[in-house]
Parts: C-alpha cells; structure tokens; sequence
C-alpha cells in the first residue's frame, strides 16, 4: 500500500506533464484542428513527439560531448534539430504522412549512423532500431509500420552481417566510457520508450475524453429529439382535439343560418359561431406565442408600468366572462405600484391568469386580486375558490401542452400552453410566477416583477 501511494503522486505529476505538452501543441498547431479524431491524435503526436524527441537527443548530445564523442554529439545533434523542425514542416504543409515518415526515417538514420561510430554490434545503438516500427506505427499507420519493420530489419541485418564477416566498426570515443555509455543507452532506450507510450496514452486518453463528451452530447441531442418528437405529437393532437369542436360547431351553426328566418335564433347562431371561431383564435395565439418564445423571438420592451392600471385593464377584459358565471372580481390596492416591465406582455401574463380563475372558479364565487410590495418587487396575487391543484398538478404546472386533473367549470377549452407562456414571459422580465394550492381550497398565483423609479414602497 505504502509503494503504491508513492507511485500516485508520481503518475499524476507525469500526467500533468504530459497535459501540460499536450496544451502547448494545441497552441502551437493554432486554429488547424482536423475534425477526423484519429487525424487530431497522430497530428498531436507527431507535435508533441518532435519537441519532446529534441530534448531527449539534447541531453544525450551534451553527455556524448562531455565524454569526447564528438562523432556522437554530432548525429545525435542534427536528429534532434531535424525531429524539432519537424513540427513545423507539419504546421506548414498540413501533411500528417508526410512528417509522420520523416520522424521514422530519422530515427533509422541516426541509429544506424551510431552504429557505424560505436562499434556496431558491440555497441547500444543497434537495439534503438526496435523503436522504429513502433514509432511508424503509432504516427503513421500500420502500413507504415510494416514498411519501416522492413527497412529495420535491413539496417540491422546489415550490421550483423558485417560483424558476422569480421568487418570492424570502430568505437570512436574513449574505451573506459564504454560501460556507462552502454549503460545509459539501455536505460535511455526504456526511458525513451516509456516516454512514447505516454505520449500516445495521453493523445489516446485525451481522445477518449472528446469521445465520450460527444456521446454524452449526443445523448443529450437524442434526448432533446424525443421530448421535442414528444411536444410535436402532443401538440398534433392538441390541435386536431381543440380545433375540431369549434370547428364543426362553426359549420354546423353556418349550415344552420341558411335555414333560419328568425332573426333572433340567426343572432344565436352567430354568436356561437364567435365564440367557437374566438377559441380556435385563441388556441393558434397560444401555440404562436409559445414557438416565438421557444425560438427566442420575443423581445421585451422595459418601461415603468402602473399595475393598479394594468390589472383593471385585465379585469374590463374579462368582465363577460365572470358574469356569465356571476363570478365576483375584487382589487385590492391603496397605492400606486409602478412595475418595470413589458406593458402588453405583462396584460397577456395577467390575462391568462385571471380568465384560469374565473375558468375554474365556481358559479357565483369571488376571486380576489391583490397587489404589494416586497423587498423591490411588486407582487401581484390572483386568488380564486376553484377545486385547487394536487401536488403532482403542481410539480407539472408550468411544462408545455399540460392537462390538469381540474377541469373548467363552465365547459371551456384549454390549451396547456397558457402558464408555460406566462412563466417564459415573466422570467424574460426578470420576473416569476409562482402558485400555491391546497387542494378542495383553491389556488393563488403570484407575479412577481422589478419594481419601477416611480413605485411607492
């Protein structure tokens, strides 16, 4: 346990690391990000493995002078200032192939050539020659890395040919290092290799990351699909049920007109043929608004409003509807509460919530309308004495295309689209509506709004 503890901060430290490299390469390759995932995580490698390939070389370049290597200080040194250009040429031609072959030839170059200056087959650099394949396979392809195993296999074939034919490599540094030079070329060899495999863990990490974020995106897209599917087939039979009462009590009241000759009865006639053609207005008016606020095309002119004056307006508006069913309406205010808001969408906002009150109020009851101020907001209650809401028509009272379980008590029509309105209008005013309700004891719906310069508080 204690071991595995001190290996923790250790990988999280290389991993930081390795993200830290992996942010720099994705600023030096600037806007040039390829949408083929696969394309992003070799073009990442190719980067990060040239920078990083440059320093590895730099430190064995400095030791191989400080031994008097200069035959090694000097191949070791053009690889590394070619696997640092190489990036570059990557930014420069967009051709991932092209660098991804330049960095193994590279490789094969320089590890052949220390070969030729460290005693061949008695020095390190032969089993350098094993990270080729790999290297083309990891930034190229498997192609590639077919094809790199190849020219591996003649290069080192060709060393042991020479040694197995007696043909000497001279070693052209200083015998008494040959201990350590071997010895750090194994271990940079596992060093370097580790170092590969955690440039590509990290390339394939941070691509599994960009998968699984587009898959969640994606379920999000799909979930969003099947509510908007769901809306789409709830607001197909909403319309096909709520248009096709008023709709064929228009045609038959019409068909019935030609046939009367009392004038009074044609009146009759006509006015039910208003009031069916108002409510088919009125459903196409909600179903409007609502896909105008779903789209983000309503706009909001702020003003300070007088509410008091807001709320008549309302009531006058609704007066032929509460006393076809002797419902009373009182206001409660004894001051002048000024609002800021949107004067017509505030009027639609307490349109709806009034004629909900009187639509689902009884016959001959009251609804009481009261306006205060509180903490610079005016709210704006509209209480009514209808059956109330049960705590799971509460929880869905303000989604689109709802059906409460209360019904209108005087045979009117509903849309489900009023409060989900009401809701959007209100918080695009930096308002909100809230409702409180016991069932069996009616509701109370709350508007609340900014209050305006000129509200008295």
């Amino acid at each position: 346990m204690p071991e595995a503890k001190e290996k923790a901060p250790l990988m999280r430290r290389l991993a930081q690391l390795m993200a830290t490299v992996g942010g720099t390469s994705a600023r030096f390759l600037g806007q040039w990000q390829p949408a083929d995932p696969e394309v992003a995580r070799r073009i990442r490698l190719i980067t990060n493995f040239g920078f990083l390939g440059f320093l590895f070389g730099m430190a064995y370049a400095t030791f191989y002078w400080f031994i008097g290597h200069p035959w090694g200080s000097a191949i070791i040194v053009g690889c590394s200032l070619a696997f640092v250009v190489t990036p570059y040429l990557l930014r420069a031609t967009h051709s991932v192939e092209l660098c991804g072959h330049l960095l193994s030839g590279i490789m094969a170059a320089g590890f052949t050539a220390l070969c030729g200056v460290e005693g061949g087959m008695n020095g390190h650099a032969i089993a350098w020659l094993v990270s080729v394949p790999l290297c083309a396979l990891l930034l190229v392809g498997r192609r590639a890395g077919l094809w790199w195993t190849g020219l591996s296999l003649l290069a080192a074939g060709a060393i042991v040919m020479a040694h197995l034919l007696g043909v000497p490599m001279p070693t052209r540094y200083d015998p008494r290092w040959h201990s350590l030079v071997t010895a750090l070329g194994y271990l940079g060899l596992i060093a370097f290799m580790f170092l590969l495999g955690l440039i590509f863990e990290s390339g394939r990490e941070r691509a599994f990351g960009r998968m699984q974020q587009a898959l969640g995106e994606l379920e999000s897209s799909n979930r969003q699909l099947i509510h908007l599917n769901e809306e789409k087939n709830e607001f197909l039979s909403i319309a096909a049920h709520d248009l096709k009462n008023p709709l064929t009590a228009i045609i038959g009241n019409a068909e019935l007109i030609g046939e009367m000759e009392n004038r009074e009865k044609v009146v009759k006639l006509a006015e039910r043929i208003h009031t069916a053609g108002t409510r088919m207005n009125m459903l196409i008016k909600d179903l409007l608004d609502a896909n105008a606020i779903e789209e983000g095309r309503f706009s909001s002119h702020i003003e300070p409003c007088h509410m008091s004056e807001l709320v008549d307006e309302c009531i006058r508006q609704n007066h032929t509807n509460a006393s076809r069913k002797q419902i009373t309406v009182n206001r409660h205010a004894g001051e002048r509460f000024w609002v800021l808001a949107d004067r017509l969408a505030t009027l639609q906002i307490l349109d709806n919530l009034l004629s909900n009150a009187i639509k689902y109020s009884p016959l001959g009851s009251t609804v009481e309308i009261g306006i205060v101020a509180s903490n610079g907001h005016i709210l704006t209650m509209i209480r009514d004495q209808g059956p109330g809401l049960s705590d799971d028509d509460q929880t869905r009272l303000f989604r689109k295309f709802t059906r409460l379980s209360s019904k209108p008590t005087g045979g009117e029509s509903s849309s489900g689209l009023g409060l989900s309105i009401v809701k959007r209008l209100a918080e695009a005013m930096s308002g909100s509506v809230e409702c409180t309700s016991t069932l069996g004891h009616g509701s109370a719906f709350t508007l609340r709004l900014p209050a305006g310069d000129r509200a008295s508080l």
